[in-house]
């Protein structure tokens, strides 16, 4: 037998060993859907209290992958956009981790070794949140009645976006010229109660038992949404795949924000036939429910900026004729809206964001006086008069202009205008 000298074959050795190791293989990750969601929806469920399922600070993320050869690994990791979440042994095959922040990321597996790493292809994983952040911004084009407009005076330039305005209307979110506005307020958010609280919305049918089936197991007096379906079930552009855990107008409102963080988006609380519950909040406990829902209502709907209340009319004359009293709706009035800035102050406080409180209010001078504004306006960032509605199909034989400016000269007799109603305001 050939003899070689020992050093040689040490070195034989140590060449040999260093051929062969090597980074562990490449793991692949478990085919799936890796979308998740903060805000937690039972969508295809009927009432509110069972469509929100859970308000999650944070969610657990399960992943699992496979190595199908190459040398052991001493760690595995999970990389999120390339940085470290979760460090495990070699020989795990799945992980969990929290992620608290909503968005898109790129998702990856690494194994270790003491020779180097090997990474996964990387995968989608989503965090779908309220306010918007795991959505691709949402930019309507403006259409053939709408101009680029802008605005150098900071005024407030708003505008109704209606519920049901996507049914025989078809105007969804994305045809609003957002690009020239700096509010929109979401018409209407009900306040949940049956027989004698919602009588006024007996007026319109199907609309009192479309709102009973919503509140099905909701307290008396706490807010809610009227019309699931087209508040979050509606697939529309931009959330239009079903596996979006908010679709409808409330996906797309939330996409628009990513367009144009400094919209303020409210959701307004009553209208003309959803009113009714306000003259019953003299009852301390009441109002004490319905503040603390409209606070649960923004914690879970992230993308509202604010709350604006719509109560038709402080005093009486309103939808529903027996309710009202001149003498003490005034003084509600001011008692809500001091108790909803101080519900707000403690939400930016937990929260860091700043909140509007906004109200419309009627353009007669009789139901301006019912409330004192100078009392009112100081808990409130905006008044909105009502200049609209002053003449219409009520009016049966006289002719007039939807929303006057100033006194009709074809008739002396018109009490309602823009400009009567500033003026009263003012004083």
């Amino acid at each position: 037998m050939k003899k070689y000298p020992l050093s040689l074959l040490a070195t034989s050795i140590m060449l040999s060993t260093t051929a062969y190791a090597a980074a562990p293989g490449a793991p692949t990750i478990d085919w799936g859907e890796h979308t998740y969601a903060l805000v937690e929806l039972d969508r295809d469920k009927p009432a509110y209290n069972q469509i929100v399922v859970g308000i999650h600070d944070e969610v657990s993320v399960e992943l699992g992958w496979t190595v199908w050869s190459g040398d052991p690994a001493e760690t595995s990791n999970v990389l999120i956009d390339g940085e470290t979440v979760w460090t495990g042994s070699g020989s795990a095959t799945n992980a969990a981790f929290g992620m608290s922040k909503g968005g898109v990321y790129d998702m990856a597996v690494q194994l270790c070794n003491s020779d180097g790493c090997s990474t996964s292809n990387s995968v989608e994983l989503t965090i779908a949140d309220t306010d918007g952040s795991h959505l691709e911004p949402l930019v309507p084009p403006l259409l053939e009645n709408n101009k680029p407009y802008t605005n150098t005076t900071g005024s407030v330039v708003g505008t109704y976006f209606v519920e049901w305005g996507v049914y025989d209307r078809n105007f969804p979110v994305n045809k609003i010229p957002a690009q020239n506005i700096t509010h929109i307020i979401y018409g209407f958010t009900p306040i949940c109660g049956g027989d004698g609280l919602n009588d006024s919305l007996k007026q319109i049918p199907g609309s009192f038992e479309s709102l009973q089936k919503s509140c099905a197991g909701r307290a008396d007096f706490k807010v809610g949404i009227h019309d699931p379906w087209a508040a979050i079930q509606k697939g529309q552009q931009g959330v239009n795949d079903w596996k979006d855990p908010y679709r409808g107008n409330f996906g797309q409102l939330m996409a628009l924000k990513q367009a144009y963080p400094d919209l303020k988006i409210l959701p307004s609380i009553g209208g003309w036939t959803l009113s009714d519950p306000f003259y019953f909040m003299h009852d301390e406990q009441n109002r004490r429910t319905f503040v603390n829902s409209v606070k649960e209502f923004l914690q879970t709907w992230k993308f509202f900026d604010g709350v604006d209340i719509d109560w038709e009319y402080p005093g009486g004359g309103g939808a529903n004729p027996d309710l009202g009293d001149k003498e003490r709706d005034g003084e509600l009035y001011v008692t809500i809206m001091k108790e909803l800035r101080e519900m707000l102050d403690d939400l930016s406080a937990e929260t860091g964001r700043t909140y509007e409180l906004t109200s419309a209010i009627g353009v007669a001078e009789q139901k301006i006086e019912v409330v004192d504004y100078s009392q009112a306006q100081q808990y409130m960032d905006y008044i909105f008069l009502m200049n609209y509605d002053m003449f219409g199909a009520f009016d049966l034989n006289t002719l007039g202009h939807q929303s006057g400016l100033y006194d009709a000269s074809h008739n002396p007799a018109v009490k309602f205008t823009t400009d009567r109603g500033v003026k009263a305001l003012l004083a």
